[in-house]
């Protein structure tokens, strides 16, 4: 075997074990020992690959967003997605991705604030596209009066956000039922006028 195809076997192990850690307890909970010992891994190794826990999870958030956006952009057409379609694609990636999920979650509600501009840098991708397809959707709905287009991504991405929140350590079967009910009552609300 090249010494470069093991370099990338190695790197992968050591990322996918650092997945699963930072996924299960996010970054203040993990540790590197872990990682390595669920990972057979020896120290000497994982830092000749990664720096420290910092480069290790900015290596995972890299990944995640990468995936996810990749993943997203299959799932969704932003010019004839629905409102309920576009949920429902991240809700069906989430769901076969629990692992994304947790992380995902983990970084938006836990912001590491010394790695906020590297995460930003991560995540670029993955607002312009959500971006994009918030504003075709939404732009071909008719808003309540004195929303604004922007008002309305706003507002839809701090819906979403929440909804991470309260389904963060569920998985339990009728979350997504649950879901879909608090994304109508956001569309739609509680009390008719």
């Amino acid at each position: 075997m090249k010494q470069e195809e093991k370099n990338r076997r190695s790197r992968e192990l050591i990322l996918t074990y650092a997945f699963e850690e930072f996924a299960a307890h996010g970054y203040s909970g993990a540790g590197l020992n872990q990682i390595c010992t669920r990972g057979h891994i020896s120290k000497g190794l994982l830092y000749h690959y990664y720096a420290g826990k910092d480069a290790l999870y900015m290596a995972c958030v890299e990944r995640l967003f990468t995936e996810m956006t990749a993943a997203l952009r299959e799932l969704i057409d932003p010019e004839h997605v629905t409102v309920e379609g576009y949920f429902e694609a991240r809700m069906r990636f989430f769901r076969d991705h629990p692992q994304h999920r947790q992380l995902f979650y983990d970084v938006l509600m836990y912001p590491q604030s010394h790695l906020a501009e590297q995460i930003h840098k991560c995540r670029e991708g993955f607002d312009r596209f959500n971006d994009h397809a918030l504003k075709a959707l939404l732009s071909r709905e008719k808003l309540a009066d004195g929303v604004t287009l922007e008002d309305a991504i706003g507002q839809f991405r701090s819906f979403v956000n929440f909804l991470g929140v309260y389904v963060r350590e569920s998985s339990n079967a009728d979350d997504e039922q649950k879901t879909s009910a608090l994304l109508r009552t956001l569309l739609y609300g509680l009390i008719s006028r």
